[in-house]
């Protein structure tokens, strides 16, 4: 009977030690929480149409664009169409987001008035997206392993629990930033907010999201406000349709074919 109960109290700390030892090692890194929330758009094509309103103190500007995504082997690709006004229709961007380390994205932009597709490449990544607050850098999907993450203390955001997180660039020469912090809604681990720093370190940019909606089972955010802090700026995106997993022909990506 005694070696029974020892037996039995053996198995009793075993099994203590199987499910708690696991357990502590399950503590998200800031990596896996980028992770997660580069993973909730789970669609692997998407057509999109979208209005840009640039504000800068009494001028707005009102654009009306049409945005198709595709995931192919390797490389997430995206093609963006200006619509409206007149002055900007059929200007167009395309962007490769490669998923191998140490291989440079690829954008182009085609301008109408001057019948050019043009490569945006080193610095011009860096400019600014159609006279906006977004950078060209800032329109492209960026890979999770471009950057290196820092998990900070939790934050409350707006009555949403947040996870809230440092992200530096692995190549800083190539962006405009030295660190973006980015705060991620633990209910549904899209982000919420992000503050882009320059890289003299001052925060420069903010980032809002709104309007979250789950479309086809894929919880997106259908406005972004990104507004320039040493500016009388601002930029609003708002998503007008959205369409996961729509047929989308594979040469709409080639550069070739921005002309069309």
């Amino acid at each position: 009977m005694q070696s029974r109960s020892l037996f039995l109290r053996q198995a009793v700390l075993l099994l203590a030690v199987f499910f708690l030892v696991p357990t502590a090692g399950l503590a998200l890194t800031g990596r896996d929480v980028a992770l997660k929330a580069d993973q909730v758009d789970t669609s692997q094509s998407a057509d999109m149409s979208m209005a840009m309103v640039i504000k800068r103190g009494d001028q707005q500007l009102v654009r009306a664009m049409s945005m198709k995504k595709k995931k192919f082997p390797g490389v997430d690709k995206q093609h963006i169409r200006f619509l409206e006004p007149a002055e900007v229709r059929n200007t167009a961007y395309l962007t490769w987001t490669y998923k191998e380390l140490g291989k440079d994205d690829d954008m182009w932009v085609y301008l109408p008035a001057e019948s050019l597709v043009r490569r945006i490449s080193g610095g011009g990544k860096k400019g600014s997206f159609m006279r906006s607050d977004y950078a060209n850098e800032d329109i492209a999907r960026r890979e999770v392993d471009r950057d290196t993450y820092n998990l900070l203390p939790d934050e409350n955001l707006g009555g949403v629990d947040c996870h809230v997180l440092e992200a530096r660039a692995i190549e800083p020469e190539k962006t405009n930033y030295s660190k973006r912090i980015i705060w991620i809604r633990k209910d549904i681990w899209l982000p919420a907010k992000i503050d882009y720093y320059g890289q003299d370190g001052h925060r420069i940019k903010e980032l809002l999201f709104g309007g979250y909606k789950e479309i086809q089972g894929i919880w997106t955010a259908t406005r972004q406000r990104m507004h320039t802090l040493d500016a009388n700026s601002e930029t609003i995106l708002e998503l007008r349709e959205v369409q996961y997993n729509t047929p989308v022909a594979d040469d709409l990506f080639l550069s070739q074919n921005l002309k069309r």
